[in-house]
């Protein structure tokens, strides 16, 4: 079997580079959609309680 020079990729190695490129762009695409949800998660927690604050005037002074 011939060898491919050293220094660069067979075949089978190329082919795979774009499957793990593409696993680890799926990764971090869950990764910030949990980080999306979470922040989202935050922003209604902050609106229904400056909702609260405002229907008791409970507004901390300005």
């Amino acid at each position: 079997m011939v060898q491919p020079p050293k220094g660069t990729a067979t075949l089978t190695e190329a082919a795979l580079r774009p499957t793990g490129e593409r696993d680890e762009a799926w990764a971090e695409t869950a990764a910030l959609q949990r980080q999306v949800a979470a922040l989202e998660d935050d922003l209604a927690a902050s609106r229904t309680s400056l909702r609260r604050m405002i229907r008791e005037g409970d507004l901390p002074p300005q």
